[in-house]
Formats: C-alpha cells, structure tokens, sequence
C-alpha cells in the first residue's frame, strides 16, 4: 500500500502493475500486491482500498453453554 499526497504518475501506476497480484487462499480472489491511494481520495471517500476481509475469531468461537461453579480456595 502505497499513499501519496500528490496523484500517482504513470510510471508509478506502471511499477505496481508490474508486481504482480496476491491470491487469497481463504477468499480465493486475487488483489493488487501494490495499490497507490491518495489522501485526498481516502478522506473524501472515493477510494477503497481493496483488502482480503479479516476473520473475526471472537464471531467464529463457540459459545459455551452451562455454568461453572467456582472451586474453593484454601
């Protein structure tokens, strides 16, 4: 991820094209291995950066049921 305050030029948009793309084995959908994003674009919303979804272990866990008592202590 690249940002910049200044649009990117062609030689830059050409240099991250040239690194390739990064494929997600979990998602398995393929994203740039380089993005050049400007600030003006991430303040006013019109850029999103294009980003595998992160997993959420704490949504993935399984809740546990019953209640536990507590052992005594001495």
């Amino acid at each position: 991820m690249l940002i910049t305050l200044d649009k990117p030029t062609k030689p830059m948009r050409d240099e991250a094209a040239s690194a390739g793309r990064l494929k997600s084995r979990l998602w398995q959908k393929e994203y740039p291995r380089i993005q050049i994003v400007t600030v003006e674009g991430l303040l006013n919303g019109t850029v999103r950066l294009n980003l595998p979804n992160q997993m959420n272990p704490f949504a993935m866990a399984a809740r546990q049921t019953g209640v536990h008592a507590q052992p005594e202590m001495l």
